[in-house]
């Protein structure tokens, strides 16, 4: 008879030994000469929010490396990016002040003081 403390170790060495080397649970079972149909019922029985899944369209590992270094990228040009602060003061009392300004805001802004003249 096999014991929690049993299954536990046979699992803990699958995950070492053979889950590595895409050996099924199943073979690592029989070579080991444990009924798969009692450690199955273990592991459903202590396991209990396992769930099997399946995913498709998951990125090669380049496609993965290749998004991650272009996010890397973006993030260190916002960083780089050039913050500008406006402060005007016109003689008439109007007190204009845009803080935060990359160069794109500050060109519409100037372009809308212009239409105002």
């Amino acid at each position: 008879m096999y014991s929690s403390e049993d299954f536990e170790r046979l699992f803990i060495r699958y995950k070492g030994e053979a889950y590595p080397k895409g050996e099924s649970i199943q073979t690592f079972c029989h070579r080991n000469k444990v009924p798969y149909n009692l450690f199955e019922k273990w592991y459903k029985d202590t396991r209990h929010k396992v769930v099997e899944v399946s995913v498709s369209g998951r990125p090669s590992p380049q496609e993965e490396w290749k998004s991650m270094e272009t996010a890397r990228q973006q993030k260190e040009e916002s960083v780089r990016e050039v913050r500008i602060l406006v402060d005007l003061r016109v003689s008439n009392g109007l007190h204009l002040r845009q803080g935060n300004l990359s160069y794109a805001d500050l060109k519409r802004l100037v372009e809308k003081l212009e239409g105002l003249c």
